[in-house]
């Protein structure tokens, strides 16, 4: 059986990138919130998003006309998800506020 040999500098080049592992330059206190901030607005808005698509189903749903309630049943849950909706414009309006006063634009 052979063995699989790597040349000297090949294996001491993986040796190096193992034990240096993740390492990277000094990281700026300024910049975590301002990072936060933007994980924060990007999250907030995939939410308003599925929320949307959400309502947009619900609104294209034809109802059968025999189902008792249905068309009352599709507007009250329209009703819910527009008030998700405008909650999280209000939240992501808030966090982009306090991104403007808190971070620079390069």
């Amino acid at each position: 059986m052979r063995l699989l040999q790597a040349p000297p500098a090949a294996a001491a080049a993986m040796l190096a990138v193992l034990l240096t592992g993740c390492a990277s330059g000094s990281t700026d206190g300024a910049n975590t919130p301002c990072a936060d901030l933007n994980v924060s607005i990007g999250e907030t808005s995939k939410d308003l998003s599925a929320v949307a698509i959400s309502r947009g189903k619900i609104s294209n749903f034809n109802v059968p006309f025999w189902v008792p309630g249905g068309v009352k049943a599709r507007s009250a849950l329209e009703d819910r998800q527009t008030r998700k909706i405008e909650g999280l414009e209000t939240e992501l309006a808030t966090k982009r506020q306090e991104r403007a006063s808190r971070c620079q634009r390069p």
